[in-house]
């Protein structure tokens, strides 16, 4: 038998796993709107993301979880590479060693809990953990500035994202929880995120600029100038604010059948970009930007899509892959 799962948990995943099919959905098409709930979802989505890895990662079973994270990734570009190719796409290319699309994810991941495995004993450690972030997040202000860094081995958002995993690494699990399920703390959650939404559309010309840093897809934009670095920590501090936030508003208690669907974030995550596909090059997406309803009702295609892709059909061949990293207990 295998502990019982945090509601808490599975329903924040389900939360942010609707974020990225919504990201990838609006992002196909330009739109002032859509500019602004971009930049409110990349806030903190990802890094959110990697920071429950880090939350949950245990030294057990390591290099199964790296070579089954590295399987999914490579089958992920066969995917989409067969899927462009299927549709005529002459510009489809299969490179397994540069990729800054949907399946860096799972290539960081892999890179994650191998690292996350060496520097385990020494996150154990108060004095010396902090010093490894410390290290991580000047690390990675510094690789901002070499120019070049981009898609090969997804290197710029592995850098960049490294530092949420290994705080969630060092958080303690239980006093999160608590501090979830303390109602006082919830309308300033909420406070947050309200505010940050209100500043993405009333000043999104601004905001926008935190895009590069957000995304993390090359190096510093050349507006940053010298202060890429302090432009990439304000972006940071955005990101672990907003995400403390939708962590605070997150109901803890089960809700069928939203945490049921919490725990299947990779069937989702692995499906919902060969849909997008499958609706840009029919052009089916086209009839959702003549207006404003319509572009609401392409914002409700996106999440019924994440819903659709959670149900138990889907599972296959993610959990095929996954199912190679459960250990007996966790059977």
């Amino acid at each position: 038998m295998g502990k019982i799962r945090t509601p808490l948990w599975d329903n924040l995943k389900f939360i942010l796993i609707v974020l990225v099919v919504l990201g990838h959905f609006i992002n196909i098409r330009d739109s002032v709107t859509y500019h602004s709930i971009f930049i409110f979802i990349y806030s903190f989505h990802m890094p959110l993301f990697l920071f429950l890895a880090g939350l949950f990662h245990k030294n057990r079973g390591v290099w199964k979880k790296a070579i089954a994270f590295l399987a999914i990734y490579v089958l992920y570009e066969l995917a989409i590479f067969g899927t462009k190719k299927a549709f005529g796409v002459k510009r489809a290319q299969l490179d397994f060693f540069s990729e800054s699309a949907a399946p860096w994810f799972m290539l960081a991941l892999c890179v994650y809990v191998i690292l996350g495995y060496f520097l385990y004993d020494l996150m154990k450690k108060k004095r010396v953990r902090f010093i490894i972030l410390s290290v991580f997040v000047i690390f990675s202000c510094i690789a901002g500035y070499i120019r070049g860094i981009g898609s090969f081995l997804s290197l710029a958002k592995i850098i960049h994202f490294f530092p949420f995993f290994l705080l969630g690494m060092i958080m303690d699990r239980e006093y999160l929880e608590i501090m979830a399920a303390y109602r006082k703390l919830k309308p300033w959650g909420a406070a947050v995120l309200l505010l940050w939404i209100f500043l993405c559309f009333a000043i999104m010309e601004k905001v926008y600029l935190f895009r590069p840093f957000f995304v993390a897809k090359e190096s510093y934009p050349e507006y940053a100038g010298n202060l890429g670095a302090l432009w990439k920590l304000a972006a940071y501090a955005i990101s672990i604010v907003t995400g403390w936030a939708l962590i605070m508003i997150t109901p803890a208690q089960k809700i069928r059948p939203i945490t049921l669907w919490g725990g299947r974030t990779i069937q989702v995550y692995f499906w919902h970009k060969l849909v997008l596909y499958v609706f840009k090059y029919t052009d089916i997406d086209k009839w959702f930007y003549q207006d404003g309803p319509h572009k609401l009702l392409w914002m409700a295609v996106a999440v019924a899509v994440a819903c659709v892709l959670s149900l138990w059909i889907f599972r296959y061949p993610t959990e095929l892959i996954m199912g190679f990293t459960r250990t007996k207990e966790s059977k």
